[in-house]
């Protein structure tokens, strides 16, 4: 009698156990139907933006992604090629049949010389090596690995280079910029390279604008999704826009046009032309000054007078509601300088000091152009002025700080500012306009200046009240300029600080984002602008506790396991002990 309730109860636990397996598989089984993911962190590091989601919905053809981030990394590396493959997951959740990767290791299971050569085949491709030195057990080693990936799509390839130096001064952070950035560089690499057309800009020259080498950096990135172009105008009307034979007006030949700090006078040709330009629907990104502080004065005397130039751009620029002052800001919030002290008694000593003419202006707006950027470096700005109009509207993208004064033109700049107290704190006029956009349509700055009759003007194709556009003007030239090597002819990263050895500031992203907002992709602007933190470990703490970490790895999983078991065991015990 006692065996067979024995047997009864064990076949009911036997019969529970398995209705629990078999409930356990069906759910297993209808799980992997279902596409149900969950992102709990609290940046949303897993969650791709609508921009992202639209451009992977959108392929329409297989685009295979080839990463160089495997075998054996450092923990840096590791966790850009974890961020790598968790974003690729995402992805492919949302297109499984368009988007194919692999992870690849180019140095695993080959001899030297075809490692060399494959290292070759990589170069060639556009990739490039980076060199790591990693600690291990108290010993230093160096790491060569490939950061990066090959993107194909109908037999064209486009190399990404996923670690972005930036001239940084740690490793963890070139590596939490490259996480920050991941998702935005790998979307643009999607649409480069499935994209069929590519918008046409043009950096304007003639007048003394910056140089190629000056403008480097900003015109790499540009290119990455931009025809790049220089064009002197000369007063050609053919050098922006061409006749149209099917109608009156004429058509702009690019999308946008930059002009990057002229220092010499527009002819009223060319400003008919970028006027004209305007009217046609042309997009403007105007970097230019008001003021010209005679810098070679500064060098050799320490001092300078500031005075107005007259370029013709503040004609156009009021005709469109923006107007340049002639004066310069002196910012609180602003960028060091080096300068030679002479301590009594002593040699020369070069310090680092805060320059008040160089403002650092920290992005307060929520609009897509400088949402979560680093602060913008400026060199002697002058305050921006918006002119109401029916047509147009204005939109304040940078300010200076609250402890900020404009000193209006002739104004004397010196380096002995250094050391002045020049009461900012009280006597200040806060949150000057330095960056504005202006959106809308705009009357000609020669409507009321043409004396030629309406035959001649018929035949140019002049446009009196312009079609729908934008632009963006900043009253600092040398924002969108690269710092410079002349003697060794190599240049520095926009934003890149001499002074701090360290890339810091974000004009690079911000002349991308206004170009990308006024070709209309506000979506890499939403997709660059997400931030991701990277928590990182102590490196000291996990190299002196690095044994007990790894026993606690081992051991504590165990130890864990063990004492539920024994808790069930326990309490199955207990729970039959008094059952005849």
């Amino acid at each position: 009698m006692k065996l067979t309730k024995h047997a009864t109860r064990r076949a009911a636990s036997l019969a529970e156990l398995a209705m629990g397996a078999g409930v356990v598989l069906l759910v297993l089984f209808i799980g992997s139907f279902l596409r149900v993911r969950q992102d709990l962190t609290s940046e949303k590091r897993f969650t791709l933006t609508e921009a992202t989601k639209d451009l992977v919905d959108s392929l329409k053809d297989v685009v295979f992604v080839k990463v160089y981030l495997k075998g054996d990394l450092p923990a840096d590396l590791q966790q850009l090629s974890s961020a790598m493959r968790d974003l690729l997951d995402e992805m492919r959740v949302r297109n499984p049949d368009q988007l194919q990767y692999t992870f690849v290791d180019p140095s695993a299971g080959v001899d030297e010389k075809t490692r060399d050569q494959v290292y070759g085949q990589l170069q060639e491709a556009g990739l490039q090596y980076t060199s790591i030195r990693t600690q291990d057990k108290g010993s230093q080693k160096e790491v060569i690995a490939w950061p990066g990936a090959l993107i194909t799509y109908k037999g064209k390839t486009l190399p990404l280079q996923l670690l972005k130096s930036q001239m940084l001064n740690n490793n963890a952070e070139m590596v939490n910029r490259s996480i920050n950035n991941l998702e935005y560089e790998l979307a643009s690499g999607i649409r480069q390279v499935t994209e069929t057309y590519r918008p046409r800009l043009a950096f304007i020259n003639g007048h003394g604008e910056l140089g190629h080498l000056a403008t480097q950096d900003i015109t790499n990135a540009l290119q990455e999704q931009y025809d790049v172009s220089d064009v002197r105008l000369d007063g050609k009307i053919d050098a922006l826009s061409i006749k149209n034979d099917d109608g009156p007006y004429r058509i702009n030949q690019f999308e946008a046009i930059i002009i990057a700090k002229p220092d010499s006078a527009l002819s009223e040709k060319d400003q008919f032309i970028l006027d004209q330009f305007v009217m046609n629907g042309g997009k403007v990104l105007w970097a230019v000054d008001e003021m010209d502080p005679h810098l070679d004065s500064l060098r050799i005397n320490q001092f300078s007078m500031a005075t107005p130039m007259d370029l013709g751009v503040d004609r156009l620029l009021f005709a469109y509601g923006v107007r340049i002052n002639k004066d310069l800001l002196l910012d609180k919030q602003c960028a060091p300088i080096q300068l030679y002290t002479r301590p009594y008694g002593d040699q020369p000593k070069l310090e680092t000091r805060p320059f008040p003419f160089e403002p650092v202006v920290v992005p307060n707006s929520s609009h897509p152009i400088v949402s979560n950027i680093d602060p913008v470096h400026l060199k002697l700005a002058s305050t921006i002025d918006t002119i109401a109009t029916d047509s147009a509207k204005s939109t304040i993208l940078l300010t200076s700080s609250k402890y900020s004064r404009a000193l209006r033109s002739p104004v004397r700049i010196s380096l002995s500012v250094v050391d002045m107290d020049l009461g900012l704190d009280k006597n200040n006029t806060p949150f000057r306009p330095v960056a504005v956009l202006t959106e809308g349509k705009f009357r000609s700055a020669f409507a009321d200046r043409l004396l030629m009759a309406d035959s001649a003007l018929r035949k140019i194709g002049y446009r009196e009240w312009g079609r729908k556009t934008a632009m963006v003007t900043i009253s600092d030239g040398d924002a969108i300029a690269n710092p410079v090597d002349v003697a060794k002819g190599t240049f520095y990263p926009l934003g890149y600080d001499r002074v701090m050895n360290s890339k810091v500031f974000g004009n690079r992203e911000f002349f991308v984002n206004a170009v990308n907002y006024l070709l209309n992709d506000e979506s890499l602007i939403s997709i660059r602008s997400r931030a991701i933190t990277l928590h990182q470990l102590d490196p000291q703490r996990i190299q002196t506790g690095r044994t007990a970490i790894q026993a606690a790895n081992l051991v504590l999983p165990v130890l864990a396991g063990l004492l539920i078991g024994a808790g069930f065991f326990l309490l199955r015990k207990r729970r039959f002990a008094n059952k005849p």
